[in-house]
């Protein structure tokens, strides 16, 4: 079922399937805002307290606005301005451009399409949201480059999951060792902090970081497994979507508690340093970069 609602002050397209309710913001780069569990109501995703919504203006920060749920970052997450090239010295805007532009909504009974623009690029970003026969939600994703040099890019889903004590990350790399490289931690000693659990609710002070796992995945799995046994999985073409880091944050953060998986196309926040270790994506001229990202709960 998929109908109009609000989310705080915001228009949103509601989808729900069998076992999932998602709430996304076509005027706020089509974000999911909310993810809950049909039967129950628990929330899923990371939200901000209050009545109102912190809108992302295009030429606005990403930091201080909602930032929560779940926003597309396309075409990078940190900003970046190419040396050279035909998109030399246009700077790929902080976190991506898709999350600050409105996308039109085309909704039927059993899809939402939603699609937009670039104002710096020729690209055409699209969509389509509908429930899974497993009663799960399926994304699929279409990003066209219709200008006449190839785009270098990065993609990656800015996933932010509330957190909750005993709630265990799996990924392909269970029980392997496989290397990882820390992008960032407020952490001023040397601990060993854990790949797979948050260590604890401490508001303002907890401890927070993000790494990478430098290997591509082998198989496109990964979610959060809850103390109860339930299990949130994500799912997608390993690939097309190769790397994930993670971001835990235990309270330093906007005295948030989450766990923010982030599936994409190359690591290390930046597709110039991504290329630099040797690893790009690029959507050849007039071609479409396609894939779909699946969600369950059970």
């Amino acid at each position: 079922m998929i109908y109009q609602g609000m989310y705080k002050d915001r228009p949103a397209v509601i989808v729900e399937s069998g076992s999932l309710i998602a709430s996304f913001l076509p005027e706020d780069g089509s974000k999911m805002a909310s993810l809950k569990v049909k039967d129950i109501g628990k929330e899923l995703l990371a939200v901000k307290p209050g009545d109102k919504y912190k809108v992302l203006a295009y030429d606005g920060e990403y930091v201080p606005s909602e930032c929560s749920g779940f926003d597309d970052m396309f075409p990078t997450v940190d900003p970046y301005t190419p040396q050279g090239g035909p998109y030399q010295g246009i700077t790929y805007p902080d976190h991506g451009e898709t999350c600050r532009i409105p996308y039109e909504a085309k909704m039927d009974e059993n899809t939402v399409v939603f699609r937009s623009s670039s104002r710096l690029f020729p690209i055409a970003y699209e969509k389509a949201v509908a429930p899974a026969a497993d009663g799960g939600l399926d994304i699929t994703y279409r990003i066209y480059n219709n200008g006449e040099s190839a785009f270098p890019y990065l993609w990656a889903g800015h996933i932010m999951l509330q957190g909750e004590d005993g709630a265990r990350v799996f990924t392909c790399f269970d029980g392997r060792q496989v290397p990882t490289e820390m992008m960032f931690s407020t952490v001023r000693k040397e601990v060993e902090l854990p790949l797979d659990r948050l260590t604890g609710y401490q508001p303002g002070e907890g401890a927070a970081y993000k790494f990478y796992y430098v290997e591509p995945m082998t198989e496109g799995v990964f979610g959060l497994e809850y103390v109860d046994g339930s299990r949130l999985t994500f799912s997608l073409d390993e690939k097309k979507m190769p790397y994930l880091g993670i971001w835990f944050n235990n309270g330093e953060f906007q005295d948030l508690y989450s766990i923010t998986p982030e599936p994409c196309t190359v690591p290390y926040d930046a597709p110039d340093r991504a290329a630099a270790r040797g690893i790009t994506s690029i959507i050849p001229a007039g071609e479409t970069f396609t894939f779909t990202l699946h969600i369950c709960w059970k």
